[in-house]
C-alpha cells in the first residue's frame, strides 16, 4: 500500500468542528478533530457486523509510525488472530492497483462508455488511494467495512463505490486470482438513497401538460422532447439522439441503447408529434442541425415544472409516470419491460410500486362500506328529507297553497313527496325483515 507520512484530510470536512482524517496507509486508522479538545488519533473496524472505535491517544503524543502500529495491534486484538491472508498458496499474486486496468480493459466491451468513465473515476478516486498497493488476493472484510465507514461522500457514491469494488472482487473470482465466496464487500449493508421517485397524477399530467404549451412559444423542439417522453417513456437520451433513419413505421428502432439495440412503440399520438417535426437534420429533435444538449433539455424542463407548480418533479419521472399508467392499465411486467427496454424483469418490477395507488383507492371504498354496514342500528333508520319535503312537512297549507305561497313547481314539490314516501316505506319494510 502507498505510504504517506500523514493522513489525508477530506476536504468535505474541513469546516466541521467533529471530522475524521483517515490515513492513506493503513485501513482504519485516523485522527478526529473535536471542537474544543485535542485531536486524538483513533482506530475503528467492523466485528461480527458491528463498527468499533477505539482512542489511541492525542495526535500530540503519538507519531504517524507509532500510531499506525498501534492500529495494527488494536486490529489484531479486536479479531482475536493477527490477520492471515486469505488467498490460498497456488494463487497468483496480482495487487488491486493493476488488476483495476485489468477489471476496466476486460469489462469495456460490455459496457457504455459513460460505465467505464464512471468505473474509472470511482477507482482512482477512492480504491486504489485505499487498497493500490494491498495484494488482491488477501484483501479482508475487516478492511473494507473499515474504509467504506470512513466515506465521507453522498449515499449514492457510497454505494456505487462499493459496487465497482464488489465487481473487481467477483472478476478476480472468476479469473482465479481469489477464493470463490469470499467477497470482502458481502453484508455491507448499503445506505440508503434519499431519492424517492414522483408519482404523477391526472391532475399532475394535466397540469404539466399547461406548462408546455405556455413554453411551446418560446422552446418549441424542448417542448417537443418533453411530450415525447411523456408520451413513450423513452430515455431522456434516446429522444435526444432520435434520428429520422430509425423510424421504421409505428416504431423507432434503436441500434444501441443503454441495454443495447431496442424499438420505440410509437402510437398516434406520439406519431403525430413527430410529423410535426421538422426534416431538415438528421435528427428528429434537433437545433441547427445538432440534438439538443442536456443542460438546455434540462434548462427548459425547470421552466415547464415550475409554470406547473410541480418543482419536485424530474424529467425521468416522465418515465416512471409511463410505467405506472402501463402497469395500472392491466399490461403485464413482460410487457412493460419491453415497452421501457429494460433487460429483465427485476427492473420493471420495481416500477410495480407506482401501481398502488388503486389498490389504496379500492380498499378505502371497502372499509367505507363496511363501517357503514357495521355502524348501522337494528332500529328503523328512516331517510332524511330534502330541505323542500322538510319545509312543507313542517307547516299545514296543502300541496296547491304552499307551492303558491313559496313560488315553488307544484309538480316538482309532489315528486319529491313521492320519492320521500317511498324511501320511507322501503325502510321500514328492510327494519322489519331484519327483525
Amino acid at each position: 500500500m502507498r505510504t504517506k507520512d500523514k493522513p489525508r484530510t477530506n476536504i468535505h470536512d474541513a469546516n466541521r468542528q467533529d471530522r475524521f482524517e483517515w490515513d492513506g496507509a493503513e485501513v482504519g486508522l485516523g485522527i478526529r478533530y473535536r471542537s474544543g479538545r485535542k485531536p486524538t488519533w483513533y482506530f475503528q473496524t467492523r466485528i461480527n457486523g458491528k463498527t468499533t472505535k477505539r482512542s489511541l491517544g492525542p495526535v500530540s503524543e503519538l507519531s504517524v509510525a507509532e500510531a499506525r502500529e498501534i492500529a495494527r495491534r488494536e486490529r489484531d486484538d479486536l479479531t482475536g488472530t493477527t490477520p492471515l491472508p486469505t488467498r490460498a498458496p497456488n494463487l497468483p499474486k496480482s495487487n488491486i492497483a493493476d488488476f483495476a486496468e485489468r477489471y476496466l480493459r476486460d469489462g469495456s466491451p460490455n459496457w457504455k462508455p459513460a460505465t467505464i468513465k464512471a468505473h474509472r473515476y470511482v477507482l482512482s478516486r477512492f480504491i486504489i488511494p485505499a487498497f493500490g498497493e494491498r495484494e488482491l488476493a488477501s484483501l479482508t472484510a475487516e478492511e473494507v467495512a473499515a474504509w467504506w465507514a470512513g466515506l465521507d461522500v453522498t449515499a449514492g457514491t457510497r454505494n456505487r463505490t462499493l459496487a465497482v469494488l464488489s465487481g473487481l472482487i467477483r472478476h478476480a473470482e472468476l479469473l482465479g486470482l481469489r477464493s470463490p465466496g469470499h467477497n470482502p464487500c458481502q453484508g455491507l449493508r448499503r445506505r440508503k438513497s434519499s431519492f424517492e421517485a414522483y408519482d404523477l397524477t391526472a391532475k399532475d399530467y394535466k397540469r404539466l401538460g399547461a406548462g408546455i404549451q405556455r413554453t411551446e412559444a418560446n422552446w418549441p423542439v424542448e417542448a417537443a422532447i418533453i411530450r415525447f417522453l411523456a408520451l413513450t417513456g423513452c430515455r431522456k437520451s434516446e429522444a435526444r439522439c432520435l434520428r429520422w433513419s430509425m423510424i421504421d413505421g409505428r416504431r423507432a428502432a434503436l441500434p444501441d441503447s443503454k441495454t443495447g439495440p431496442r424499438a420505440i412503440w410509437l402510437a398516434t399520438p406520439a406519431l403525430e408529434l413527430l410529423a410535426e417535426q421538422a426534416t431538415i437534420s438528421d435528427y428528429v429533435f434537433s437545433k441547427r442541425g445538432k440534438p439538443v444538449s442536456n443542460y438546455q433539455l434540462d434548462k427548459i424542463w425547470h421552466k415547464v415544472r415550475a409554470s406547473a407548480g410541480l418543482p419536485s418533479v424530474r424529467l425521468h419521472d416522465l418515465r416512471h409516470g409511463f410505467a405506472s399508467v402501463a402497469i395500472c392499465s392491466g399490461e403485464t411486467l413482460r410487457t412493460v419491460s419491453g415497452l421501457l427496454g429494460h433487460s429483465d424483469l427485476q427492473t420493471t418490477a420495481g416500477y410495480a410500486k407506482f401501481a398502488e395507488q388503486p389498490v389504496r383507492d379500492a380498499a378505502a371504498r371497502v372499509a367505507e362500506q363496511l363501517q357503514s354496514a357495521l355502524s348501522a342500528t337494528n332500529g328503523s333508520t328512516l331517510p332524511k328529507p330534502k330541505p323542500m319535503v322538510a319545509a312543507f312537512l313542517q307547516q299545514g297549507l296543502s300541496l296547491e297553497a304552499y307551492a303558491m305561497e313559496h313560488g315553488v313547481s307544484l309538480s316538482t314539490l309532489r315528486q319529491k313527496l313521492a320519492a320521500y314516501f317511498k324511501a320511507v316505506r322501503t325502510a321500514r319494510s328492510q327494519s322489519e325483515i331484519g327483525q
